[in-house]
């Protein structure tokens, strides 16, 4: 089977190139590259976004309180958004910030490995790529679990081939923490060891450097960025592992196993599409190439031309593979969970192709490149608008009149409880959410009027202080304000609201439940200040 690869990776037939460029233009290609993806990914989705996305809302809501775990998912994001808020304030800008990071990150950490296995000018070229994979672009702005892993998953992957190449103990010890790191973004960084031990498996001088010390510090550097947020959830009974089972009863009820497995595969085929397409068009493009770029053949002391490759297939697909396997086993995937797991791919596409990737550069090509950020931005920027519903006859939630729903919610409060303000906002995860990011006063969120899983808000500071209450009435449970009498039985239903955008046309008049929970009688104002 290995004598399939060298097929793969062979050469294309070349044609001309443009001349080799001086060599400050690799450096200047790639900040012009790291300047358009914080550009595309902070200020269309400002444009683009009269209230944040779901994912950002919910980690606003967690950032509110930092942990060592949540009864979701790990907790880096929640902390991404905690530091962006304490320095740029509860704003747009500081909710879309961390996702532009983390791509700009993953491009960052990823150059290095490319410029290695590439050399500077086809490793630009393999960035330039990689910065088309939707998950870098379209599915960016909505930082969540899957946005924040993707700079560890490629920072681990370029550590991993420091680690068997050089064999440092350094690198050994790098590469342990930054799987730390890629685990506490996403639980599904569990497939990626599975891939490295692929590798080792299958390439005997990958097998050089993974002594039992070296992996042993491996092992400590991933314990010692893990293993606090490990001892958390063992304090609490592993959380997230039965939010997992029930979410993927969710995805079992929802569509059958076939439906999701492919849904799962062309979920990625779209994502990594641009990248595919080039790929077969400068595959057949006719006439010969000059290979005068091609990288040099490494030395004895240097990793073959064949562990390179094979380095490549396993940590670009393996991860993917693997996760193939899962779901032929019966698991539902949901297409978004492989969002981190190609950061090779831009990589891979250069290697196939050979010199013909030298085609990838000059003044046409970075025009197209910059070229698709518009008119991705663009196309981003008009769900904010009036002609996106008119012309898709559906409404975005990017328009969801979220700083409307606020105002109306802060004012029954004052009208409510006019003796004190308001600390808590209980309720559905997006409605509450929304509402609390946008209101005059600094709330927290009680999700779903859980105790349980919002240990942030102590029951005893809703009964001195009391809380609003906000949901959607029309979802389930639908019977949300009898889940409220159960739990506070001095709660008082309000008649719903009705929530009129206040640009029309851009959101359908949304109706929401309300609720207040009074203080308890004879509690002081004096006991609830402000946040």
């Amino acid at each position: 089977m290995s004598s399939i690869f060298p097929q793969i990776f062979a050469v294309a037939p070349a044609t001309s190139v443009p001349a080799a460029p001086r060599p400050y233009d690799a450096r200047l290609g790639l900040c012009l590259l790291l300047a358009g993806q914080l550009l595309l990914l902070i200020i269309f989705p400002l444009l683009g976004h009269h209230s944040p996305p779901l994912d950002v809302i919910e980690m606003h809501t967690w950032a509110a309180a930092p942990r060592l775990d949540y009864y979701k998912h790990p907790p880096l994001p929640a902390w991404g958004v905690y530091v962006s808020e304490a320095l740029f304030g509860r704003t747009g800008f500081a909710l879309f910030l961390p996702a532009a990071l983390s791509v700009a990150l993953a491009t960052i950490v990823t150059w290095p490995l490319a410029r290695t296995l590439a050399g500077p000018r086809r490793a630009l070229a393999a960035l330039f790529l990689q910065s088309t994979v939707a998950y870098y672009t379209l599915y960016a702005p909505d930082y969540n679990h899957n946005v924040a892993q993707m700079p560890f998953w490629a920072m681990t992957i370029a550590l991993f081939y420091a680690a068997l190449t050089k064999g440092a103990r350094r690198w050994w010890c790098g590469f342990g923490a930054a799987l730390g790191m890629t685990a506490l973004a996403k639980y599904s960084a569990a497939v990626l060891p599975l891939a490295c031990v692929a590798l080792l498996l299958w390439e005997p001088q990958a097998r050089r450097h993974a002594t039992f010390a070296n992996l042993l510090c491996a092992a400590a550097g991933f314990a010692l960025v893990f293993g606090p947020h490990f001892g958390a959830l063992a304090a609490h009974d592993f959380a997230p592992i039965h939010y997992l089972q029930h979410r993927g009863g969710d995805l079992a009820a929802s569509a059958s196993w076939s439906e999701r497995f492919v849904s799962y595969i062309g979920g990625q085929l779209v994502a990594n599409l641009i990248p595919l397409v080039l790929l077969i068009a400068l595959r057949c493009v006719p006439g010969r190439v000059s290979d005068q770029a091609a990288p040099c053949a490494p030395a004895a002391a240097e990793p073959s031309a064949r562990f390179n490759q094979r380095f490549l297939l396993a940590l670009g697909l393996g991860p993917f593979a693997v996760t193939l396997a899962i779901g032929l086993s019966g698991a539902y995937l949901h297409p978004m969970w492989a969002s981190a797991m190609f950061p090779l791919t831009g990589l891979l596409v250069v290697q196939v192709l050979g010199a013909r990737a030298d085609l990838l550069r000059g003044r046409r090509w970075f025009a197209a490149w910059a070229a698709l950020l518009l008119l991705i931005g663009g196309a981003y920027a008009a769900k904010n608008t009036a002609a996106w519903s008119g012309t898709t006859k559906k409404f975005a939630r990017a328009a969801y009149p979220g700083p409307e729903l606020a105002r109306l919610l802060d004012q029954r409060w004052r009208e409510q409880v006019p003796d004190r303000p308001l600390r808590t906002i209980a309720g559905t995860q997006w409605e509450a959410g929304v509402a609390s990011f946008f209101s005059s006063y600094r709330t927290r969120v009680l999700i779903d009027a859980d105790f349980t899983i919002s240990p942030w808000i102590a029951s005893d500071e809703v009964a001195r202080c009391g809380a609003i209450v906000t949901w959607d009435p029309w979802s389930p449970p639908l019977d949300f304000a009898q889940h409220l009498r159960t739990r506070f039985p001095a709660v008082r239903v309000l008649p719903n609201l009705a929530v009129e955008p206040d640009r029309p046309g851009t959101y359908y008049r949304k109706e929401v439940g309300v609720a207040v929970i009074p203080p308890a009688p004879g509690s002081p104002a004096s006991a609830c200040p402000p946040r």
